[in-house]
This record gives C-alpha cells, structure tokens and sequence, in this order.
C-alpha cells in the first residue's frame, strides 16, 4: 500500500501560525501534524507527499526517509484537484492507495481500519475526513471518486485544524488521552505536581511551581520558579516561562516569558517573548460566545473561553493587555502598556 498525504495547500483561516508554516508542520505535543499522520496510517510501501506551500520545511523535516519508508516528494499546485490528478496520472499501476489531506490530525485506529477497507472513505459525524482507500484501477479519480467510496465513520478521533482555536482543541484533545504521569525533568524542591503530567528530560521545574494534570512539558524548557501550569496546557520544546499563569494553552518552541504574566485559551507561536505583565483576556462580562475575524470577516467561534492567538517571533511591551480572539501576525509588536483590540498585521 502506498501511502499519500496531500500537504501543499495554505490555510489563510488558520492564520497567523499558518502565515510562514504548512498546517502539516504545526506541532501537537511533540510530533508535527505529519510527523502524526504518517505514523497513523501503519505499514506502507512508500509515502508520497504533495509538497507547493513552504515546501522546503516539509522536505527537511521527513528527508528522504521516515519511519523507514521511502518518502517520494511531487511539488503541486495548492489546489486538491490538481493533486487527484497528478494521483491518477502516476499511480495508474497502483493496487492500493491510503490517501488523506494534512489538515486534521488522524488516529491510529481510524486510518489502519479505513486503510483495511477497500474503496472507502473516512466520515465524520456524517462529514468528510478528506481521507480514502482505493484501488486506481477499480476508481476512477477524473470522476466524482468520492461517491463510489463507501463511507467509513471516525471511531477514535478526527481533530481538523481549520481555525486557530481548533489547533489549540488538538492539542488539549491529545494531552487528554497520555493519560500517563512521567516526569523525566528535573523537579527542585517545593514543586507540587498533580495528575496525569508529561515533563520530558532536560526541562527544570524550579521552586514553587504548582502543576495540575492533564500537562505536556517538552525537553529543555524552565519553568518557575512559582509558575502555576494548569490543565490542558501544552508547553513546546525551549520554552522559558518565569512567573506564568498557563492556562489551556499552547506555547509554541522557544517561547519565552521570563517575569509575571497571564495566558489562557491562547496559542504563541514560536519564539515570541512576553514582557513582564503581559495578559490575555479571555471571557465576555455577558458570557456571550467569542467572535474573531476571519479572512475580514466576523465569526462566531463558538466559545465562551478565548484568549489571543499569536503568531512567531512577536514581541510585546510591558503591560501589554490582550483582547479575546485578538492575532498577532508573525514578527509583529506592541508598545509598553498597550492594549491590543484589533488584529495586528505585518506592515
């Protein structure tokens, strides 16, 4: 079985971490979505990636082998019809084909089931998971293929990656099932850690943090000294938080915050730095659902809970205050005291 995973598209509404990386190189815990996907789908003759936005970073991160497979990289348009017909233009031979787009983050279980299935497709509450079986001979792809693939519903987990919040959704969704305590770290005295928490090795805990499970702490991090890390919180590789409030929140590679500041329901990118007292506002005085804009246009998200989502290599001032739903683009800042109510947008 060949394995094929369609990677070349930009995802503008889930932008600013989408603005400079595929949604397939964002990372849940510590695998790229791709990295997750591929190793989802089992064995396989060889992965074939469709690689045209940011392709170089794809490349880099698989090389010409992963997992050892053979990984065979065919530059395309951003467009998924172009890719099906590239896919029925070369794999005409093909017996078997597991293909899926890299803007969700599949199970194990669900793409080695579907993977057993001949000519089928995954569903979702009903919707397409943008994930097929099918033999090239037996359908023709330069038809509407999809309705000669009988629907297979999800049984484990279909996380999409379509709007900001949703990546921050995957993530807590993931630290969720570890379900597993392991703390490889060093932990210096008078840490309290409660529950089910991740701390990979090369990562210090100083004094006087307080940690409650479900937690992911990746290596080479510092945390405290009188950090309070909260549930469903996601802590990257290098991140530096001083004297943080985390709650339910990404922090992306190299963060770093190294005085007082607070994060809730937020995604930040990597190698952002927090000045001392920056905030994130994440809850309406009404308890109404959260809107943010979207591609210019206002969107109800959904959520009652919502706090910043911003973008690599952003710096802010000191006291800078944050309004709910508010994205900083990549490379952008605030002054001292500032408060952001609108997007900010590279210049």
């Amino acid at each position: 079985m060949k394995v094929i995973c369609y990677a070349a598209m930009e995802s503008p509404q889930c932008s600013p971490h989408t603005v400079n990386r595929p949604a397939a190189m964002l990372k849940a815990l510590d695998k790229t979505v791709i990295e997750h996907n591929l190793l989802a789908c089992g064995e396989a003759e060889e992965y074939i990636v469709f690689v045209g936005f940011e392709a170089d970073k794809i490349i880099e991160k698989l090389g010409d082998e992963f997992n050892g497979v053979k990984v065979r990289f065919i530059t395309a348009s951003t467009n998924w019809n172009d890719c099906l017909t590239e896919v029925e233009r070369s794999l005409f031979d093909t017996r078997q084909v597991l293909l899926f787009k890299c803007d969700s983050i599949y199970s194990k279980e669900d793409m080695q089931m579907l993977a057993a299935d001949r000519n089928a497709r995954l569903t979702c509450e009903g919707k397409e998971a943008n994930a097929f079986s099918f033999d090239p001979a037996e359908v023709s792809i330069s038809d509407d293929f999809q309705k000669c693939l009988r629907p297979v519903e999800v049984q484990d987990y279909c996380l999409p990656l379509r709007y900001p919040w949703n990546y921050l959704e995957a993530n807590v969704e993931l630290v969720r099932r570890l379900k597993v305590r392991e703390i490889k770290g060093e932990i210096e005295d008078n840490v309290v850690i409660k529950g089910d928490v991740h701390i990979a090795e090369g990562t210090l805990i100083k004094s006087g943090t307080y940690i409650e499970g479900p937690v992911f702490i990746d290596s080479g991090c510092t945390v405290g000294p009188f950090a309070y890390i909260r549930k469903d919180t996601v802590l990257g590789k290098g991140v530096q938080a001083g004297r943080m409030e985390i709650y339910d929140s990404v922090l992306m590679d190299g963060f770093t915050s190294k005085h007082i500041s607070y994060a809730a329901h937020s995604v930040l990118g990597e190698n952002c730095n927090f000045g001392a007292g920056t905030i994130t506002a994440d809850y309406r005085h009404d308890g109404g659902n959260h809107t943010t804009l979207i591609e210019n246009k206002k969107f109800d998200t959904g959520r009652r809970k919502l706090g910043a989502f911003i973008g690599d290599n952003v710096k802010t001032g000191i006291g800078t205050l944050i309004y709910p739903g508010r994205k900083l683009w990549p490379g952008t800042s605030s002054l001292p005291g500032e408060v952001i109510k609108k997007d900010r947008f590279n210049s």
